[in-house]
């Protein structure tokens, strides 16, 4: 595979065709589709992604060119009539739809988009899209990155390719400026914040995992956003003037979170795309996973960078009955996720 990771073949004269990926959720959900694409020769196709509003940022980060055009899928009104007028500047042969909203297939059907490829699962798949495929992504049979290649597959038809490969990598920062202005030496970085789509871990583990840190003598970073702190307040109240925890909550961009994560010694973190993008960093992550179906990390854990990359994976041991969502008090098990220790942890 060429340096750019991206498979190619000898061509001279070849008009590319436009290809449109279209990806409107989520980092985490992002990073597991990203890679997909390096599956397209890229001497024969012109890739675009479409991506939620904000996410351009990080893949401005990535070791490979990435080209993007983002849209905010939460302004539904105006965000179909940009889209649409992207699409007739455009003129894409192709477009994937990997996950987005209705509107979405019903602008590549009404632009005429000649291959419009996707999941089918909702209705206006059917109705707007022309190269369907059943994928079944509830019953988490394999891992989400395989769902999202089996789409562009329909592209390329079949290909001879170790999937274990195709990483979405970032570029590595030389320094930073953030671990100077916060004199970040020797720590690791917590985030116990999520979007909520799974189970975690409670703020007690937390505390008990943090204070498990402080006592072997680690500098512990915890990192998240304002839309975190539900999962930060009580956390916060015992630790926030600790001399060993520094609190860099809503105080990063996206390039310097991922310095702080870099320059880190271990990143623990639920089912969320801090994990996601540690391991794409290449480093030492302890993940915290829900055993119920559509949460498992057969389907949504993180992918390593490299064979040599340590990646603990920390669920309840238990089989759980429930396919979508916590069956609570109904559960024998319940609450399992109490169960969850860390390797190393008391």
């Amino acid at each position: 595979m060429p340096a750019n990771g991206r498979l190619q073949i000898v061509s001279s004269d070849v008009v590319k065709k436009k290809v449109l990926l279209i990806r409107l959720d989520k980092i985490g959900d992002l990073i597991c589709t990203l890679p997909a694409d390096q599956i397209l020769d890229s001497n024969a196709y012109d890739i675009t992604w479409v991506v939620q509003r904000g996410l351009g940022q990080m893949l401005d980060l990535a070791e490979n060119k990435i080209k993007y055009f983002e849209i905010d899928k939460s302004n539904p009104q105006a965000s179909q009539k940009i889209f649409s007028e992207f699409l007739k500047t455009e003129k894409f042969d192709i477009a994937v739809s990997f996950q987005c909203p209705w509107w979405i297939n019903f602008e590549l059907f009404k632009n005429r988009v000649k291959k419009r490829i996707g999941v089918l699962s909702q209705w206006h798949s059917f109705l707007f899209l022309n190269q369907g495929l059943r994928q079944k992504r509830s019953q988490a049979i394999k891992h989400e990155f395989e769902y999202n290649l089996d789409l562009v597959k329909k592209i390329t038809g079949p290909v001879q390719i170790d999937s274990k490969n195709l990483i979405l990598k970032f570029q590595k920062p030389i320094s930073s400026a953030i671990l100077e202005k916060f004199n970040l030496k020797n720590y690791l970085v917590i985030h116990p914040g999520m979007m909520g789509s799974a189970l975690n871990w409670s703020q007690d583990q937390y505390i008990l995992e943090i204070q498990n840190q402080i006592e072997n003598n680690k500098t512990v970073v915890i990192t998240g956003t304002a839309a975190d702190e539900p999962y930060l307040t009580k956390i916060k109240s015992v630790f926030q003037n600790h001399p060993q925890v520094c609190w860099l909550q809503s105080k990063l961009t996206m390039h310097q979170l991922i310095e702080v994560l870099y320059f880190s010694e271990k990143i623990i973190a639920p089912s969320t795309g801090v994990v996601h993008i540690a391991a794409s960093l290449g480093k030492t992550i302890s993940a915290i996973y829900s055993p119920i179906q559509v949460h498992h990390p057969k389907r949504w854990g993180p992918r390593p960078a490299s064979l040599s990359q340590h990646i603990e994976i920390a669920m309840p041991n238990v089989l759980c009955p429930a396919q979508k969502s916590c069956l609570q008090d109904q559960c024998p098990h319940f609450n399992c996720m109490d169960t969850v220790k860390l390797a190393g942890s008391v």
